[in-house]
């Protein structure tokens, strides 16, 4: 005979595609923005996560600033027009790291005051940790709104300010480059990071949750997508049929109304693999098989949901020497 049909009981499992979001540097997360099943657009936010260690600023503008002072001394510099200008120009680095450091530690603070509420109005801390969470929220904001000030102030006296013009004072600013480069690094470092959707779906896991920490590539949300791309199936070993891409591949759906269509094989596995339920031929117990994967299109009358179970029938040719 030189066809033969494959076990109708072949099963296969309806996918669609996937994605992970996960966070590309270590953080905590500060709002999580969808809820399980939840159905969202590609682009969407889904996570905002904030810097875990607001010192990378002040550290890299401290580091900066040491070059900078190493360069004034190898050159000789006194401290002249042109180097107070630089100075004062580092200065006003040095108050630009130190916002960015206050406007982190604040998220924090504010995160710890929402938590401190919510706490409080359940009765589970007394009135003391709450206002400490408080009083911590009040003296950094006002902090920061009074460094806000200075620095506008600073900003102005700056435009006002010209170097002097002279082969010491270019030296000197191209190391205050330098120095602002390295502090436009760590200013990233520190910004809160929108995490979005990759794909539209739904949202199939929540790994972390807000205030949780995680490290650099953590999976935060798992989005499944809402249409199925392809089937997927194993051939039992022994391999009795030899499949080819472009061969035909009846699909038949399960429930009360089974609806029969037909596909066409478009990808092959380069080797036999293990496999599990819900893809085990049934009645074979929970024990894995080994078998050839193969992917199948979807028909396009079939109705399928992700992870929905399918039959397959196969006529494809069987090895020489069957």
């Amino acid at each position: 005979m030189g066809r033969n049909l494959a076990n109708p009981l072949v099963t296969g499992q309806a996918e669609g595609f996937e994605s992970d979001v996960a966070s590309p540097r270590a953080g905590r997360i500060s709002q999580l923005k969808v809820v399980l099943y939840q159905d969202v657009k590609a682009g969407d936010v889904v996570a905002i996560v904030d810097a875990m260690d607001p010192l990378i600023l002040s550290n890299t503008v401290n580091l900066a600033q040491a070059e900078m002072n190493a360069i004034r001394t190898d050159g000789g510099f006194r401290p002249t027009d042109k180097v107070r200008y630089a100075e004062f120009e580092f200065a006003w680095l040095n108050l630009r790291a130190e916002l960015a450091s206050l406007t982190a530690e604040l998220s924090f603070a504010e995160l710890e005051l929402q938590r401190a509420t919510k706490l409080i109005e359940s009765k589970l801390i007394s009135q003391e940790l709450y206002d400490s969470a408080k009083l911590t929220f009040d003296v950094k904001q006002k902090t920061l709104n009074q460094k806000q000030s200075v620095l506008a102030d600073m900003e102005k006296r700056l435009k006002e300010l010209s170097p002097a013009s002279t082969e010491d004072s270019k030296y000197i600013s191209a190391a205050l480059a330098v120095a602002e480069e390295k502090f436009h690094v760590a200013e990233a470092q520190l910004a809160p990071l929108k995490l979005v959707a990759p794909i539209s779906g739904r949202v199939r896991t929540l790994s972390k949750l807000s205030g949780a920490t995680v490290a650099t590539g953590d999976p935060i949300v798992t989005i499944s997508s809402s249409e199925v791309n392809y089937i997927i199936g194993f051939l039992n070993q022994p391999l009795r049929l030899e499949p080819k891409v472009g061969e035909r591949v009846t699909v038949r759906s399960r429930g009360a109304k089974r609806v029969t269509g037909m596909a066409v094989i478009t990808q092959i596995g380069p080797r036999v693999e293990m496999f599990d339920s819900p893809l085990r031929v049934r009645g074979m117990g929970n024990s894995q098989q080994r078998g050839l994967p193969i992917i199948v299109n979807v028909p396009a009358n079939l109705k399928l949901l992700p992870g929905e179970l399918v039959d397959l029938t196969l006529d494809t040719t069987p090895p020489a020497g069957i």
